[in-house]
């Protein structure tokens, strides 16, 4: 779907306090190849069946702003799967074009429906959600990275 066919696209307007309800898992990429990962319990074993390594944390900000059965990690994407991989190399991939991959990766092995990812920059962001993944795709490779980790920003070329 190219960019003005986003734009057509039929849009949804939900609560902020009614997206936990309506998914097991979000995705939310930050710098650095690093994408954040929030889920509830169901979400949480998806989660753990794809990358056994990763460990699940809450801060006093996420508690307040997620429901008491959420907890999030990291994960830094080390390999895009291959088809992706030849539209963009990992090294050049944008951190919405990880979050996509991540989130791809995860719904594979979710209920339909059930994994959002986050894209766009705040007052912007765009909540997405799939309405299939065809069969016989590839995951995204990635490892754990522990909660505080320094993370740089956006690089400026001036």
């Amino acid at each position: 779907m190219n960019r003005h066919e986003r734009r057509k696209a039929k849009k949804y307007r939900i609560a902020l306090d009614q997206i936990h309800s309506t998914c097991d898992i979000q995705v939310d990429a930050k710098f650095e190849q690093v994408v954040g990962i929030f889920a509830n319990a169901k979400g949480r074993k998806i989660v753990e069946d794809v990358w056994p390594d990763v460990q699940w944390t809450t801060d006093e900000k996420f508690q307040y702003e997620h429901p008491p059965d959420w907890l999030f990690t990291h994960v830094r994407v080390t390999k895009l799967p291959s088809h992706l991989e030849t539209m963009v190399p990992l090294s050049f991939a944008s951190p919405d074009s990880l979050g996509f991959a991540v989130a791809a990766t995860l719904q594979r092995h979710a209920e339909l429906g059930r994994v959002i990812y986050y894209s766009g920059a705040v007052p912007d962001v765009i909540i997405n959600r799939f309405g299939g993944i065809p069969d016989g795709g590839t995951d995204a490779f990635a490892e754990y990275v522990p909660a505080g980790t320094p993370l740089g920003g956006p690089k400026s070329v001036h």
